[in-house]
């Protein structure tokens, strides 16, 4: 059975309405019942009263029986509620039989078959419907002088037509459900591979950093947003120096290990408010966010020291550097001027004996840790 339609058979949903259903179905039954009984019969109610009585307890416990089961026994059975149904209208029947139009209340539990979405279940409740019919017919005299062979064609002619209806509602629900299962199946998977292809877009393969096409993207995003709200924003461009000798000397395996290294330490260093992306080659930015300069500072010289002190053993065990420039943005100076800056200082850091970080401080007012003055660039070493 398709699995969906299994999950839907088996929702205490749908299972306790069916049990509302029959609780409504015996107070419905007590007032047909009595209508019946004094209209057609002329009875007084204190005739009525006991014979109805029986009949209501009977259902009662029949149904209070699957009630209990259902609620402290967690137990839903579709037979439970098949066969419920079968002594309702049995019990129905029993007390009217001389009312031909009543056998048709069989397709009560035909219809409540529908509810497993089981061919076989439907199947076998339409067998169990013909066989209590049968045996009623039997035992009950009445019911047989009501029921001319006309009667029993009719009856029988609509307990099949009932059973041919429910096995195709069920055909048609499993095919519609099928559809739709494949349907979702489909988008689901096209919408991994779109999450999949747009995170591969945006990301470099190599350091799993994110590549210079998503940094720029985010770059001109966070720039709107610091014109707008004033916000903290400095960029950092680290460079790992003497990067051709490495992958000359060494090869480009090595080289790639040293570059996943390098971003490793970058983003174990970084907070999470913080972007990182490989720029391009060995160059890698960093875009600061609710930060002083002082504390991006702080930051990059942590990358640049870690990185100072871990030996490679692909290296014969030396040490790779890196120079850092480092660039606040300027409200209303736009992303160039921001490039420029950290460019500037990067130069500066690689003309000057590079393993340093250089800060364009000649826009800003100095450090906390360091007395800069408008024309002074800090490095360290």
């Amino acid at each position: 059975m398709n699995h969906i339609l299994l999950e839907l058979a088996n929702t205490r949903h749908t299972y306790r309405k069916m049990l509302n259903l029959y609780w409504i179905t015996i107070l419905l039954t007590v007032i047909l019942e009595f209508s019946i009984q004094r209209i057609q019969h002329d009875m007084s109610p204190r005739e009525i009263i006991a014979p109805l009585a029986l009949h209501a307890l009977l259902l009662t416990i029949a149904t209070g029986i699957v009630e209990w089961l259902y609620r402290y026994r967690h137990a839903q059975s579709d037979w439970l509620l098949v066969s419920t149904g079968i002594l309702y209208a049995s019990s129905i029947i029993l007390m009217n039989p001389s009312i031909g139009i009543v056998p048709a209340i069989f397709i009560f539990p035909i219809l409540t078959s529908v509810l497993s979405f089981n061919k076989q279940t439907i199947l076998i409740a339409f067998a169990l419907v013909l066989l209590s019919f049968g045996v009623l017919y039997g035992v009950s005299a009445p019911l047989r002088l009501t029921m001319q062979p006309v009667h029993m064609i009719g009856i029988l002619f609509l307990y099949t037509g009932t059973t041919v209806i429910a096995l195709s509602i069920t055909s048609s629900g499993i095919e519609l459900l099928d559809n739709l299962k494949h349907a979702t199946e489909a988008k689901q998977e096209l919408l991994v591979k779109n999450i999949i292809m747009d995170t591969l877009s945006k990301i470099d393969a190599l350091t799993e950093l994110y590549n210079h096409k998503t940094f720029h993207e985010y770059l001109e995003k966070l720039i709107e947003q610091n014109e707008l709200n004033d916000l903290s924003l400095q960029l950092a461009i680290l460079d790992i120096d003497n990067f051709k000798r490495i992958n000359d000397t060494y090869g480009h395996w090595v080289g790639d290990i040293i570059l996943i290294r390098v971003a490793s330490i970058i983003k174990e260093t970084v907070t999470p408010n913080d972007f990182v992306a490989r720029y391009g080659g060995e160059e890698f930015a960093v875009i600061f966010t609710e930060k002083t300069l002082d504390e991006a500072y702080r930051l990059v010289e942590q990358i640049r020291h870690k990185l100072y002190v871990t030996l490679h053993p692909e290296l014969d065990s030396k040490a790779a550097t890196i120079s850092i420039g480092l660039q606040e943005y300027m409200k209303g100076k736009g992303k160039e001027a921001l490039f420029k800056g950290a460019d500037a200082s990067l130069y500066a850091a690689k003309r000057t004996g590079k393993n340093k970080t250089f800060v364009h401080s000649t826009p800003y007012p100095a450090l906390n840790t360091t007395d800069l003055s408008a024309e002074k660039i800090r490095s360290s070493n």
